[in-house]
Formats: C-alpha cells, sequence, structure tokens
C-alpha cells in the first residue's frame, strides 16, 4: 500500500430512485438551451421511463436532439467519429446527456470531447491527450456495473488493430451522474448479472491492486459488501427496487476505488477477449474472477481475509484460512448468478488456447498490479486453458 498517493473525483451525484426527475430543474437551472441526448436504442424503444424523462426535459430545455445509439456491440473509433461528425453538424450544444450503459456513457463523454476538440477520436487514443474542456455532460446509467459515470475513461476498440485503447484522463469525466435504479428495472438480466459482475471485479481488483492506498480500499471495501449483499437479487428478487438501487451505489464506489488504484487479471483478460471474440466485457472479467482469487490465495495472499469478514463472522479461522473461505464464497456467488466457467459460448475452445494466449502477451504491465507475481508466458496460459472446453 502506498503512504503517499493522489485521489480525485470529479463528479457530482443525484442520487435515489426517482432522481431523474429532477433533471428538467436541473437542465432549467442552469440555463442549458441546447442539450443532445445520446441513449442507448433498446432503452429509447421500450423504456416508459424514458419517454417521461424525455419529455421533462423537452420542457426544460429550448432545444433536444435525441440520438438513439446501437446496443449491439461495443462501440468502436469508426462509430464515435460518425456519431461525433453528425453532432457537429448540428451546431452548438451545451450539454450532452447520455443515458445508458457503459458504452452509451463511453460515447457521451467523448462525443462531448470532440465537440469542443478538433479532429477525429482515435487522436486523443491514450492519456491525457485532451486540450480543451469539453461540453458540460450527465451520465445516467441504466445498467449497475461498468462506473462510466464516475471514471476518467471512454474506452473504443481499434478496428485496424484489433485492440481496446480508450481515452483516459485529464476533461474525460462526466461533470454529474444521476444513480437512478428505475432505469434498470427494464434490464434484460443478462444485462444486468454482466454489469454487475463486472462492478465486483472493479471493487475486488481495485482492493488487491499493488497501486491501492487507504482510501481507494475505503471504497473498494464498501463497494464489495454492496455488491456481495446484493447482487443474488439480480435472481432472486429482481423487481426490489431497494436493492436495485443499492446496486447502482456500489458499482460507483467500486469504479471511484478502480480508476484511483489499478485493476488486475481478470480485467485485463476482458479486453482481449471483447476486441477478438466479442465477449462482453463484465462476462469477460467475471469468468475469470474467482479463478484469479483462488490463484492468489494459493500462493498465500491473505488480505481477502478482510473482505471475508464483512460479510460473514467467523473468529475461528486465521488470515490464511479467511482468505481461502472468501474464495469459496466468490465461486458460490459466481455460479449462482449463472457466471459461464468457460468461453465455450463464444467458440472458443482448447484448440484456440495458443491463439488466445498470444494476445495476453501485451498485458504484462496490467498483469504486474496483481497482488502476487502473475506471468503473461507461463501464469496466463494455464489460467486461460482452466477456462477452454
Amino acid at each position: 500500500m502506498s503512504e503517499e498517493f493522489f485521489f480525485q473525483l470529479h463528479t457530482n451525484v443525484f442520487y435515489g430512485l426517482g432522481a431523474s426527475r429532477r433533471l428538467g430543474g436541473f437542465v432549467r437551472d442552469r440555463g442549458f438551451s441546447r442539450v443532445l441526448m445520446l441513449v442507448d436504442e433498446g432503452c429509447a424503444k421500450h423504456s416508459a421511463y424514458f419517454r417521461e424523462i424525455r419529455e421533462i426535459i423537452e420542457l426544460a430545455a429550448g432545444s433536444l436532439h435525441v440520438e438513439q445509439l446501437r446496443g449491439t456491440e461495443e462501440p468502436d473509433y469508426d462509430y464515435l467519429d460518425q456519431v461525433a461528425g453528425h453532432a457537429r453538424s448540428l451546431g452548438d450544444f451545451e450539454l450532452v446527456l447520455g443515458i445508458g450503459g457503459g458504452s452509451c456513457m463511453d460515447m457521451a463523454k467523448a462525443v462531448a470531447m470532440l465537440l469542443t476538440n478538433p479532429g477525429r477520436g482515435i487522436d486523443y487514443r491514450g492519456f491525457d491527450k485532451v486540450r480543451l474542456h469539453p461540453v458540460a455532460t450527465v451520465c445516467v446509467p441504466t445498467t449497475a456495473g461498468t462506473g462510466s459515470e464516475v471514471t476518467i475513461n471512454a474506452v473504443f476498440t481499434d478496428k485496424a488493430e484489433r485492440r481496446k485503447l480508450g481515452i483516459n484522463g485529464r476533461f474525460m469525466n462526466a461533470d454529474w451522474a444521476v444513480l437512478d435504479a428505475e432505469w434498470t428495472m427494464s434490464c434484460p438480466q443478462d444485462a444486468a448479472l454482466s454489469s454487475g459482475m463486472d462492478a465486483m471485479t472493479h471493487a475486488l481488483e481495485s482492493f488487491s491492486c499493488r497501486q491501492h492506498n487507504v482510501l481507494t480500499r475505503a471504497y473498494s471495501k464498501e463497494a464489495f459488501r454492496i455488491l456481495y449483499q446484493n447482487l443474488p437479487c439480480l435472481k432472486d428478487d429482481p423487481e426490489n427496487r431497494d436493492r436495485r438501487q443499492l446496486l447502482l451505489l456500489g458499482s460507483y464506489l467500486a469504479a471511484a476505488g478502480l480508476f484511483n488504484s489499478g485493476s488486475g487479471v481478470a480485467g485485463a483478460f476482458s479486453y482481449p477477449l471483447g476486441a477478438h471474440f466479442k465477449v462482453p466485457h463484465g462476462i469477460g472479467g467475471a469468468i475469470f474472477l474467482a479463478s484469479v482469487v483462488e490463484y492468489n490465495v494459493e500462493r498465500g495472499y491473505t488480505d481477502y481475509a478482510e473482505l471475508l469478514d464483512l460479510v460473514e463472522c467467523r473468529p475461528e479461522l486465521d488470515e490464511r484460512e479467511k482468505s481461502r473461505r472468501f474464495a469459496l464464497l466468490l465461486r458460490e456467488l459466481s455460479d449462482g448468478l449463472g457466471v459461464p466457467r468457460t468461453l465455450a459460448k463464444w467458440g472458443l475452445a482448447r484448440d484456440k488456447a495458443d491463439q488466445v494466449a498470444a494476445l495476453m502477451l501485451p498485458l504484462q504491465a496490467a498483469f504486474d498490479q496483481n497482488p502476487v507475481p502473475f506471468s503473461a508466458e507461463e501464469d496466463a496460459p494455464r489460467l486461460l486453458m482452466k477456462h477452454l472446453d
């Protein structure tokens, strides 16, 4: 744990069931007269709540333009340029409002940036390349998991290189976020589970990564506690709005901890799997998460004992035994939520092991954040083989 650290949060939050109904007053009070709304097409077509909130904002703003974003796949830089180019052609906007999952919110943040910064999206790929402050941005997550509403990242796929590397750092945060579980109630269960386990990956990897600090651990631990206690509701009690609201809070806390510390092996695995085989990001990380925890525990990592103490009282166990118990509980949670144990659904079997293992070789810097040594050349292929039929 670092004794010196820098911690940042730039996003103001409106929190609570129905909080989106305050957006009309928000737009009116701040004098935003030209608003661009980017919304997931599924939400726009099927959500009665979207129609209600759209009407509220239309009454408050002088002009509202609504752009539906495709929801069939994660966005690439070409699609970003297409959406941003169209937005530029419509004239000056004073506010960009993104309503959707992580990809939609990433798009909203990046389009807001390209409305004030010249060139293509890929020109800003990497870290701290943005020079001019974007148009004011509000992000409204309709899934509880990605945490894009609080991070300083917007992730896109470079189709030419077939890899994901986002626009990150300065100015890439939303100015405001609305955490309102009313949006999540119509989220398909598969998407809800994927995003929920994405949040759990954020919580556990930010907790254990080498760059954690006392403040990120406070966020990560509370995120884990909330997520562990409430993720089962996605299967057992999906209509429980109070618990769905807590999942949004857990996701937010996990993401705030993550981008102020670092990630780890499971999160790193998910990026090439998404870029090359279209494995959804949240599930991609979730498939490996329990195995990574087991790997760490087998090699003597015992900090997971702190997390077990948050959800189960076992004073008779020492730290090593608590960590083993934690690994078991995480595996049970993952299985109970229906997280696949293999990548078979995406056509990945043992005959592709060498091909997939090669994609992991450039990820050593990310693997170095794991609390115990993890090699891209030796450990990554072994872990991968556990999840190939």
